[in-house]
């Protein structure tokens, strides 16, 4: 079976090019005709399939293997710019500065179509064709009647939409960041936001305004990432309209205050399209499409995650249930569950856009889902190690919020960096009561936090197999140390040690990981010789334990920097033992894996 990632879309926007991409489908369209006899001859070369996608195009019905539509990519000794067009899709779109478009534009209109129900996906060939509603759009007039009847239909049956379209229901303007924030499943890889508030601390330090504009562009995570793409198509159905939003937060008692331009506010022809989702008297619920691809897609047990909600799902259809049924359920089918984790994915599930009834400590699905269904390939996928790990601590979280447990996966993930060093300052300044922030940028530490006299220093490593603390790396927390004592400009123009206040005269530092390995220790070591500063080391599950005794009352904070004195990694006292040698025995294991996963080495 390929492996295939419909459900979430980015960085496809226009309506008018997915609607060439589902003509193509059509014989004898002028899209069609304009491949067959122009275009794939022109752009293709038969080294990359130019008589067969002639040939495919010509079938009555047409049927496309994925990989002839989306293409190869980009071959050996090609960039992404200059590279040969090897696919049928990317011979339909245009491009910004070639005649047609690269392979993963391509990937996402492809995505979109079927995500939406436009086109049909057979797993067993890895083929593309139309679907019935597809066919009928196919043949409607641009700006007719007809075709905006089927985008409602096609539109509303993604859940994503759904969601958004509510969150924007009370009229009130949103930004990106705060539908993102929204959007996706809990605590779970591949649906980051970035808060806010560092946006608009971020836009307080730049006045150039190219600069500001790349700031607000080039700052997502990917949930606001879906989220702007969803919003650009809402735009072009007229269910929703740009504005721009003048936002202001409080952050380490400054204030900031700035507009951001990529917020969107619902239209009264948006309004109607709610009483469609909700099924209010006349307007008829259409159907949601749900594929089993879209209940999860970066997570390291993502095929499992997909198994356990589609039959979560399937037991919501059909009546009130409470989580011990649903536990009960899920145990039938070979998955054993705490509550804890299954009431966080139906949560989840409203996160995504499906209506769930709540009733006396029961749940239902209101929607009809069509298209869900576990491929047969993969019909019974055991829970790993990690997952294991990440329910029990989830059991343990009864103070801080289950978001924060995306930090166990980002921990293993050296792509996400970036998001390790936010979700972690969020999770000590926003969900807890030190005072500090991320800092990130080049010669500065990660994250700096403070809670009265006592400082800490952060470094987050983000490695899939591990972290062994290089000294190079070790050097770099002595400069930060000598730094912070010395507070000379001279040394350090960017003098970011200002983020502690005055008051503020004992400090550590940490280091922070999925994992550590190696002499790591003998580092810690060094660092304190070198400062006469003490510092540890914490893996995330230990930070997330942490954040829990602290947000609980039953750890003081002057205690919770006494961890960070020691010259050792970081053992909570309620992570139990027979877990940190599961989580540490499997690390190497589940992270090759994740590693494989994410192309990470």
């Amino acid at each position: 079976m390929a492996e295939r990632t419909f459900g979430w879309v980015q960085e496809a926007y226009k309506i008018s090019s997915l609607k060439r991409v589902i003509k193509l489908f059509l014989l004898n369209s002028d899209v069609n005709r304009e491949l067959r006899f122009d275009k794939i001859p022109r752009l293709v070369s038969q080294e990359y399939g130019r008589d067969a996608f002639i040939k495919e195009l010509s079938e009555e019905r047409i049927h496309i293997p994925y990989q002839h539509l989306k293409g190869k990519g980009t071959p050996k000794g090609y960039t992404r710019s200059n590279a040969p067009c090897s696919g049928i899709v990317q011979a339909a779109l245009p491009g910004q500065r070639k005649e047609y478009q690269s392979d993963w534009p391509a990937d996402s209109f492809l995505r979109w179509g079927v995500s939406v129900g436009l086109l049909d996906y057979d797993r067993q060939s890895d083929e593309c064709s139309l679907s019935e509603l597809g066919e009928q759009y196919a043949h409607t007039e641009d700006g007719s009647d007809e075709e905006e009847d089927i985008l409602k239909r096609a539109f509303l049956s993604y859940p994503p939409v759904c969601r958004i379209m509510l969150l924007l229901e009370n009229s009130e303007p949103l930004t990106k960041f705060e539908i993102g924030e929204q959007l996706g499943f809990i605590g779970e890889a591949g649906f980051t936001s970035i808060p806010q508030h560092l946006i608009l601390q971020g836009l307080s330090e730049i006045s150039d305004a190219k600069e500001r504009n790349k700031l607000l562009s080039d700052t997502e995570g990917t949930s606001d990432k879906y989220a702007r793409t969803i919003c650009s198509w809402l735009k072009q159905l007229g269910w929703v309209t740009q504005v721009n939003k003048t936002v202001s937060t409080i952050l380490n008692e400054e204030e900031y205050s700035d507009t951001i331009a990529q917020s969107y506010q619902i239209t009264l022809k948006g309004l109607r399209m709610i009483k469609h989702i909700k099924g209010i008297s006349k307007f008829a619920k259409i159907p949601k499409r749900v594929m089993w691809d879209m209940l999860a897609t970066k997570a390291i047990d993502r095929d499992y995650l997909r198994n356990r909600r589609t039959h979560l799902l399937n037991a919501l259809q059909s009546d009130f249930r409470s989580l011990a049924y649903l536990q009960k359920y899920l145990e039938v089918r070979g998955i054993s569950e705490s509550e804890s984790t299954i009431a966080d994915d139906l949560s989840s599930f409203d996160n995504i856009g499906l209506s769930i009834a709540v009733k006396q400590n029961q749940y239902k699905v209101t929607d009809m889902i069509v298209g869900l269904r576990i491929p047969a390939q993969i019909q019974n996928i055991a829970k790993s190690d990690f997952s294991i790990i990440k329910d029990n601590i989830r059991r343990k979280l009864q103070y801080v919020n289950h978001k924060y447990l995306l930090l166990i996966d980002l921990g293993f993930d050296r792509d996400s960096n970036r998001d390790y060093e936010i979700q972690t300052a969020e999770l000590l300044t926003t969900e807890l009561a030190f005072k500090g922030a991320r800092l990130g940028d080049t010669r500065k530490p990660d994250v700096c936090v403070y809670y009265g006299e006592n400082g800490l220093i952060i470094d987050n490593k983000a490695y899939s197999k591990g972290y062994s603390l290089p000294m190079s790396q070790a050097d770099e927390m002595v400069r930060y140390i000598e730094e912070n004592k010395a507070r000379q400009s001279s040394i350090n123009p960017n003098q970011w040690w200002k983020i502690f206040e005055d008051t503020v005269c004992n400090f550590n530092y940490a280091f922070v990981s999925g994992e550590f390995t190696g002499g790591f220790k003998d580092r810690l070591n060094n660092i304190c010789e070198r400062t006469r500063v003490s510092g540890g080391a914490i893996n995330t599950i230990n930070l997330l334990l942490l954040a829990e005794e602290l947000k609980s009352g039953r750890m003081s904070y002057p205690k919770c920097f006494s961890y960070f004195d020691t010259n050792d990694e970081v053992h909570i006292p309620t992570y139990r033992d027979d877990d940190y040698e599961i989580h540490r025995s499997m690390a190497a294991e589940k992270s090759v894996e994740y590693g494989s996963q994410h192309g990470v080495n």
